[in-house]
């Protein structure tokens, strides 16, 4: 019997009969989506579609390629099984299909969530998720969890993205706070995943630093007036003796002073509780804040306790009327209560001994103040010193020394020239839309500022951006814009003259504001636009620092400071300590009667020129407390009483404060800082120049402690900055034109700093060189400003007789006719060691005799006999 063969796939004509039914199926399923009326057919199927949801909506599609794969003679497998998979993957999105979930997706939704609530909605995605992953022949979920490896991801890459934003926003925060730091401008520029973590670890430690260095700044601003309110209270606290109108007046202003020093001690206790600073770009801010704020409240704390001082001093020249005659209290009291001086106290002084004060008002203070207005010790102090020396007489130098003023200009001409720029000025306004007029002007010796009166509305802002713009319509090089002008409503616009004029120094000694100055120490600074001679206390500043470029006029200016001086002080009221690495600014005054030792010119020799400075700042301090004296003014008062020695003031003048931070910044700074902060009481004063102000030269410690600024032309605004903490010095425009600043200042004043030429420098110190007088205070000081020096071919005890200058030493005395150690220093130009074993030389040759304490030495032989000893 024959097999039976296998039944054959259906052929053409047997798959396109197959086509057509299922094709006319899919047509009858979709009847009803016809826009004509399918009858009761339709409306069955349309019940079924609601029914089903999804998967119903795709059977007549599903159906329709079926038909087109066996028409177009295709293998139905894979068509079947990719149907089967969407189908499966309907059926776990009926839940989330919404208007297409059907009943059937409906009441698969609310089973589950019935069962699990909201949670149970994730098993459909997760079932898709499973049913894609076989579709695509994969293992279930890989797609799932490839799609939370990338969020992840995403969310990882946003995450470093936004912290690199974030950091990078710190940085240049930073780097607009600290521009010297030039690191910060080139940290954030590229910040990879790697690097950041390193970045931030940086940046954390560089604001750790500045936290600190802030907190030190902090420290170091706290003024020391602690111990002088507490002097205060316990010589304000015990009541006064005595009764009568006299007593009860002075006894209720000296409960009222006693209570306003307790609360003043009270107020500063709390303002040096320095809080908690974070090591953040906010800490930073609220710490720099902080710091000024903390400056101007110690600065106003400190003139209250120098005016609450002044009233105590006032109030005690009243004591020693209490135990004075009924007529005398009568006037005295008289005095009091309108405000009047007491009578003369010599006039008081009618007992043998008069009751003692129930407290000693000595204080010691840091701060001095300036000596009661009956005291003018300048001049009489030094003819006082002058009357026992056994020299020739000093005297100031007067005026004829020095070139005259300069004749004034045609005021005609200068005032046509200012009407001309007014218009020129009015009009550039007006060209730029801003609504401004020109109401004033005042001719300074370098500038002129024109007032310009905003109108109303109208921003100081547009007029600052026009500053370029303005310096070309007026054909100038540059202006400066001083919005507003101090006490007033306008803005000032400073116009170079295009003459200028010649401020001589002979000018500024000649004028009132010097001739009739009440300062301890008068520095000429120069010449305001106004036309006033500026005039301050040195002693009040209490030091003063001064920077510029190359040709500004600095070095003019030191001269003009240190003439200031030397026109109102005798060597016996003033010494120099000069600094001048450079060689050339400070060598003409070498030899002048002033000077403490000679002009030092070595900046390794500086170092210990400056700490031996120190050591005698604290030497002073010891004098001054062994007579219970609070600052130099009431030490030289007690001594001139007793009949000792009294001291002179002693300003240290350092030309290149950068020569010497160079070679020893260390030591340098350290000198300086501890002067600074403390030199005031004894008399001592630092005036530091230098024409390179950058950071490394003047660090915040060295401007935090000499608040008193004198900027010349720099080269940019951050040079200004450094120097002034604010722009305006890139401005100037050289030879003497400045900016001043010092506490009290809202704003840093222009000037023009006087012209001293060479010519008269050299006449003033010739003038001041052939003067001569014992000098007591080098003999017994002068030791103090030698640096230490390693010992050579000599031991301590021995005599050195190979010195080249001995002979000549040998000349000075006997012609002379008295050996003095100070003499031979200046005579000679050598410092007080050398000076020292010159004259210990000449007395183991038996040319002098020895020592007579501060008197000078005896000369034991003639002229003539010279020759025996040098041949």
């Amino acid at each position: 019997m024959a097999k039976r063969k296998p039944a054959k796939p259906a052929q053409g004509p047997e798959r396109e009969g197959q086509a057509a039914l299922l094709g006319g199926l899919a047509f009858f399923l979709l009847s009803p989506f016809f826009p004509w009326n399918t009858g009761a057919v339709g409306e069955t199927l349309s019940a079924f579609y609601r029914a089903a949801g999804l998967p119903g909506y795709l059977l007549p599609p599903s159906l329709a390629l079926v038909a087109l794969a066996l028409y177009r003679q295709k293998p139905l497998k894979p068509l079947l099984r990719h149907l089967f998979f969407l189908y499966l993957l309907a059926f776990s999105l009926l839940p989330l299909a919404g208007p297409l979930a059907g009943d059937v997706g409906q009441g698969v939704r609310g089973f589950l969530e019935a069962r699990a609530g909201a949670l149970g909605l994730i098993l459909s995605p997760l079932l898709a998720s499973a049913v894609l992953d076989l579709w695509l022949g994969q293992r279930p979920f890989s797609l799932l969890l490839r799609g939370l490896r990338m969020g992840v991801e995403g969310v990882r890459r946003a995450r470093h993205a936004l912290k690199a934003l974030l950091l990078r926003q710190r940085i240049r925060a930073l780097a607009r706070l600290y521009p010297e730091h030039t690191a910060l401008h080139t940290l954030g520029k590229t910040l990879t995943p790697e690097e950041l973590p390193g970045v931030e670890g940086a940046l954390r430690a560089f604001l750790e630093e500045r936290v600190a260095e802030l907190r030190r700044q902090l420290e170091a601003d706290q003024r020391p007036l602690e111990p002088n309110l507490l002097a205060l209270e316990n010589a304000l606290k015990t009541p006064l003796p005595g009764e009568g109108p006299l007593r009860e007046a002075l006894e209720e202003r000296r409960a009222a002073l006693h209570l306003e020093a307790q609360a003043l001690r009270a107020r500063l206790q709390a303002l040096k509780a320095i809080p908690q600073l974070r090591p953040s770009l906010k800490g930073l801010l609220l710490g720099q804040r902080l710091r000024e704020a903390r400056r101007a409240r110690f600065a106003e704390l400190a003139g209250l306790v120098e005016d609450l001082e002044r009233r105590q001093e006032e109030l005690a020249r009243f004591f020693p009327f209490l135990t004075a005659p009924k007529e005398l209290q009568a006037e005295a009291l008289k005095a009091l209560l309108t405000g009047n001086p007491p009578p003369r106290p010599s006039q008081a002084q009618t007992k043998p001994e008069p009751a003692p004060d129930p407290e000693p008002f000595d204080l010691d203070l840091v701060f001095p103040e300036p000596a009661p207005p009956p005291k003018e010790p300048p001049k009489p102090q030094g003819e006082a010193r002058v009357a026992v020396a056994p020299s020739t007489a000093l005297t100031l130098p007067t005026p004829g020394l020095l070139d005259p003023p300069e004749p004034k200009g045609s005021v005609r001409a200068l005032e046509e020239e200012a009407e001309r720029l007014k218009r020129a000025i009015a009009e550039t306004l007006k060209q730029f839309g801003v609504q401004a007029e020109v109401v004033g002007h005042a001719r300074g010796p370098s500038v002129t500022r024109y007032e310009l009166l905003p109108a109303p509305g109208e921003k100081i802002s547009r007029i600052q951006s026009l500053q370029n713009d303005l310096a070309r319509a007026l054909a100038v090089g540059a202006v400066r814009i001083e919005a507003p002008i101090p006490g007033k409503n306008t803005v000032g616009l400073e116009v170079p003259n295009p003459k200028r004029e010649l401020v001589r120094f002979s000018e500024a000694v000649l004028s009132p504001s010097f001739q009739h100055a009440k300062a301890l120490l008068p520095l000429v600074l120069g010449k305001s636009i106004e036309g006033e001679i500026w005039v301050r206390d040195l002693a009040k500043m209490p030091h003063l620092l001064i920077a510029g470029s190359t040709g500004s006029g600095k070095s003019v200016a030191i001269n003009v400071l240190i003439a200031s001086l030397l026109f109102k002080h005798l060597p016996t009221t003033l010494r120099l300590l000069l600094i001048d690495p450079k060689m050339v600014e400070l060598t003409p005054y070498e030899g002048i009667p002033h000077l403490v030792r000679p002009v030092v010119t070595s900046p390794e020799e500086a170092a210990g020129v400056l700490q031996g400075a120190v050591a005698h700042m604290e030497r002073r301090y010891r004098l001054m407390s062994q007579v219970g004296a609070r600052n130099l003014e009431q030490y030289n008062a007690k001594m001139e009483k007793e009949g000792g020695e009294t001291l002179p003031y002693l300003v240290i003048v350092v030309d290149e404060l950068a020569d010497l931070m160079m070679t020893a910044p260390k030591e340098v700074e350290a000198a300086i800082l501890r002067l600074a902060q403390m030199s005031r009481a004894t008399g001592m004063h630092l005036v530091l120049a230098t024409q390179r102000p950058s950071v490394d030269i003047l660090t915040s410690l060295i401007k935090v402690n000499i608040p008193a600024r004198l900027a010349f032309a720099v080269a940019s605004g951050f040079d200004s900055r450094t120097i002034l903490d604010t722009q305006g010095a890139e401005k100037l425009i050289g030879q003497g034109d400045a900016l001043f600043h010092q506490p009290g200042l809202t704003k840093p004043v222009r000037l023009q700093v006087p012209y001293l030429s060479e010519e008269e420098v050299a006449r003033l110190a010739g003038f001041l060189r052939g003067q001569s007088f014992e000098d007591r205070f080098a003999e017994a000081y002068g030791a103090d400003f030698e640096p230490p020096k390693a010992p050579e071919g000599t031991g301590p005890g021995e005599v050195d007789f190979s010195d080249p200058l001995l002979r000549k030493a040998a000349e000075i005395v006997v012609e002379e006719g008295y050996g003095s150690v100070s003499r031979l220093q200046r005579r000679l130009s050598i410092g007080h060691a050398r000076a020292g074993k010159l004259m210990d030389a000449l007395e183991a040759m038996g040319i002098v005799g020895p020592p007579k304490g501060s008197k000078p030495r005896e000369v034991l032989i003639t002229k003539e006999q010279l020759k025996d000893f040098f041949g």
